[in-house]
């Protein structure tokens, strides 16, 4: 059932949160449900990720694409004279390539605080930007994030939007992604398959174990209903993992679903302009610094699993693993475990109270201490192998041994999901 009427919104948002400046001076179209927010730093080519939403679909309402050209007061000349010759070449491309169901804005966000420049303040501008142009029509649109050198399937516009019609109570998506498999000299680009294969291995480890909001949170395949993202406060401006960290936000309101019908393709090229993320990761790989092909022991999620398991238990504190009782002191958790336990009005009310406080930040910090002090990082082959065979649904598939043919049978699985 569709839900196409206006939702009066606050300005609270704006007087608490928001990036305080405005941007685009032209109207919004009335009937607009989809706005599409690409932050952009040196990037050269950031027409052909254009050209990719172009090529999509028309949808049944209209769309804005909006392109957040951003550098910081202490960029250099070199890079301040490239933003303007992008700004220059976008320009003259969207009036050449105008359609009547689209509309692309560019914001020059220069010279914003050294303190504060990056992606995440940069994919705040223009979702705060899309957020306020929705409630200048009452609208609770959909703000889809993309990334400048990321492309899609032609479908990509029209199945987000045919998912958020669905029904009001959808608040957020995951959006399938594949990096492309291959290199410039149509090689396979083993780096590339082993940095996908470690992000689809940890969401299926942390399913394996029950945990109910493991979901791939990468900033260029999400999107959100505007209303949800101005009450949970909106973008973050961290440098780098803004969006985990915001996605942890909405996830466990519940109403998340995946979209696996479309697929994001983002770059794998490396990249030093993040603390990390898929360009540093292979930036790392590429210097010796980090070598890929490696990840996380499974025996982590059997134990994390075990630890979700005595949730049920009368004794709950006392019979998790010692290594969780280690995580849980070493954190300083423990005590706050306990006054959930004994405020909660029932086992149902715990279960729920405790998987909002162990959210995805303390699920991952959990992994990592139980890596640093128990259980160091193992081939990615080896720890995809030891999933296959116990996770409830891949256990049914030949499991491949080696790391492309295990990608691929994740790839499957999730857009199946």
């Amino acid at each position: 059932m569709e839900n196409r009427a206006p939702v009066p919104l606050s300005n609270i948002y704006f007087e608490r949160y928001a990036y305080p400046k405005r941007f685009i001076k032209h109207p919004i179209k009335s009937d607009c449900f989809l706005s599409v927010v690409i932050p952009a730093y040196k990037e050269p080519d950031i027409v052909a990720s254009l050209q990719s939403l172009y090529d999509c679909q028309q949808t049944r309402f209209p769309v804005e694409i909006i392109i957040v050209l951003n550098y910081s007061e202490k960029d250099s000349d070199a890079v301040n004279i490239q933003t303007e010759q992008s700004a220059a070449c976008l320009h003259d491309y969207i009036e050449a390539n105008q359609a009547e169901w689209i509309n692309t804005y560019i914001i020059k966000a220069y010279d914003l605080p050294k303190k504060q420049a990056g992606v995440g303040l940069a994919r705040k501008i223009g979702m705060d930007e899309a957020a306020y142009r929705f409630n200048k029509i009452d609208q609770d649109g959909i703000i889809v994030c993309f990334d400048a050198d990321s492309k899609c399937t032609t479908n990509y516009l029209i199945e987000i939007e045919s998912q958020f019609l669905k029904a009001a109570n959808i608040l957020g998506a995951s959006i399938h992604y594949e990096h492309p498999l291959q290199n410039e000299h149509g090689e396979l680009n083993l780096p590339i398959i082993q940095y996908e294969l470690h992000l689809r291995y940890y969401i299926q480890a942390l399913a394996y174990t029950n945990y109910p909001f493991a979901f791939h949170t990468i900033g260029s395949s999400m999107a959100v209903r505007s209303s949800t993202y101005q009450k949970q406060g909106g973008m973050n401006t961290r440098k780098a993992g803004e969006d985990f960290y915001f996605l942890h936000k909405i996830i466990p309101l519940g109403g998340f679903i995946n979209i696996t019908n479309a697929t994001v393709i983002p770059s794998p090229r490396e990249s030093n302009r993040v603390p990390f993320g898929t360009g540093k990761a292979i930036s790392a790989h590429n210097s010796k610094e980090k070598l890929l092909g490696y990840t996380y022991d499974f025996m982590i999620f059997k134990i994390i699993k075990s630890f979700f398991e005595q949730a049920d238990s009368e004794n709950f504190l006392d019979d998790i693993p010692n290594q969780i009782k280690a995580f849980l002191k070493e954190n300083n958790l423990a005590e706050e475990l306990e006054k959930i336990k004994k405020q909660s009005k029932n086992q149902a009310h715990f279960i729920d109270r405790f998987y909002q406080w162990f959210n995805g930040f303390k699920v991952l910090k959990c992994v990592h201490f139980l890596r640093d002090n128990f259980y160091p990082d193992q081939p990615i082959q080896e720890s995809c192998y030891q999933l296959f065979q116990q996770h409830q649904a891949l256990k049914a598939i030949e499991t491949p041994t080696e790391s492309l043919g295990q990608l691929i049978v994740l790839r499957n699985y999730e857009r199946s999901l």
